[in-house]
């Protein structure tokens, strides 16, 4: 058996290789000059820019910002360790298994190496480098991730969240005002309180049935643990922990109609003193044709029991392809006990298209996972997703000691959705005569679906 270097050994042979990478480096080191060490400028800015400032700013979820000369210097060493293992950018799927997934802001080695050398030389300024081709990039002071929306929607007033007490599924009307309708590429969703909002969904309201259950409770909005609690007209996905907000492709979009209600689901979890949240939406309108509308199904069992110790606790489900689609991403979802999550598909030839592994789940990075290029799932094939659960005693477990978890929407509790966006294979919708008939197909399989439930659950 071989023995494992050293960290430090680790580290020098990266930089060995970043110096015999580089030509320019080699020459002086040929020439007897010493190799110069990355600056923050010229080296270390670029990379911040592109894998961290997105989160690590004012109004995001990073802890601290790194948007200047002395907040990234304050941090060297901690950013070239965490960027050594790993945890820093996060990104929790597994790319070797399924198809490959946009947006992955995974380092280079090279990039790795450039933090530790750049770390280890006492963070070195260096002189701001502005080219015509790479003129030196501005730190934004929009909370807004993809710029300024096109229409933003809020919450029509405040809403205090108690200190103590149980979880709170709050529901808020807000009229959308559009005059006419629209296609959107992005739905950005911006906190008023990212304390004590632990996730968000949306839902597109066309004959003012939210409207009617706010008027028939006190205080702003009304209480729903189940979706909008009333029917709806469509949706408009979500935000929990991490998840960053992409643009769909060309072609794909989400409806919202003229004179539309949104209704805001927030699921609040008490702080141990009162908060005030005040969410705003914002929605990015499609610049192109829309050819394709998406719609979120989901795989969800909401039907166990994890027994209080069991460490490795397994949990499957299943959704039932209804029509042809095209799959364009999955976004995972559990609580704090989670462990592991899988998603593949058997499609009706009996062979499986693996989609979507998440070796160590984190429950404060719920990303969406796009693929780059499209899976196409026939009617008939069914989506199944395996995730365990660790119910031992560990920080994250809720309780202690463990006791039995069960499906329920308090952090407390446990959930396992696997949500699959999906788009009508064949779909055209610049054709006059298309209809968008897709989420009425996924509506009519889920009441189909909890109609079996409640005959089943019948003594």
């Amino acid at each position: 058996m071989g023995v494992r270097p050293s960290a430090g050994a680790v580290r020098l042979a990266r930089f060995a290789a970043l110096v015999l990478g580089c030509s320019s480096i080699l020459s002086s080191a040929v020439a007897g000059e010493p190799a110069a060490a990355p600056t923050y400028h010229k080296d270390v800015r670029p990379i911040l820019q592109a894998r961290c400032v997105t989160c690590h700013r004012k109004d995001q979820v990073g802890p601290f910002a790194l948007e200047t000369y002395e907040q990234a210097k304050k941090r060297s060493h901690d950013l070239a360790t965490v960027a050594e293992d790993r945890s820093m950018p996060p990104w929790k799927a597994d790319g070797k298994f399924g198809p490959a997934l946009k947006h992955d802001p995974s380092l280079t080695e090279a990039q790795i190496t450039t933090l530790r050398a750049w770390a280890d030389a006492d963070a070195p300024r260096g002189e701001p480098v502005v080219s015509e081709e790479a003129p030196a990039p501005k730190a934004s002071n929009s909370p807004w991730l993809l710029g300024e929306p096109d229409v933003v929607l809020e919450m029509q007033e405040d809403f205090t969240v108690p200190a103590t007490g149980s979880d709170l599924y709050r529901c808020f009307v807000i009229p959308s005002r559009l005059s006419r309708d629209v296609y959107v590429s992005a739905i950005e969703y911006l906190p008023g309180n990212r304390r004590a909002v632990h996730h968000l969904m949306a839902f597109v309201d066309l004959h003012g049935n939210g409207r009617i259950r706010d008027k028939a409770e006190a205080g702003p909005g009304y209480t729903s643990y189940s979706g909008a609690g009333v029917p709806i007209d469509g949706d408009l996905g979500g935000y929990a922990a991490g998840n960053q907000v992409e643009h769909l492709p060309n072609g794909v979009g989400r409806l919202i109609q003229s004179g539309a209600d949104v209704i805001l689901q927030v699921h609040y979890h008490p702080t141990g003193k009162p908060e005030v949240d005040r969410t705003k939406i914002g929605l990015h309108l499609c610049r192109k044709p829309v050819e394709q509308s998406i719609h979120w199904a989901n795989a969800t069992n909401d039907r166990f029991r994890i027994p209080a110790g069991e460490s490795n606790f397994e949990v499957k489900a299943t959704w039932h392809v209804p029509v042809d689609v095209e799959a364009l991403g999955v976004t995972p979802h559990m609580h704090q006990v989670g462990r592991d999550f899988r998603m593949t598909a058997v499609l009706p030839n009996g062979s499986v298209v693996n989609l979507l592994d998440v070796p160590q789940w984190d429950p404060s990075w719920q990303h969406t996972y796009y693929f780059q290029e499209r899976v196409t799932l026939p009617k008939g094939t069914q989506v199944k997703v395996v995730a365990h659960f660790d119910n031992s005693a560990h920080p994250r477990n809720p309780h202690s000691p463990p006791r039995a978890i069960t499906w329920g929407p308090s952090v407390s509790d446990e959930m396992l959705v696997g949500y699959i966006g999906v788009v009508k294979k064949g779909q055209d919708l610049t054709r006059s005569s298309e209809k968008d008939d897709l989420f009425e197909i996924l509506c009519r399989q889920y009441m189909r679906k909890l109609n079996r439930e409640r005959y089943a659950s019948r003594p």
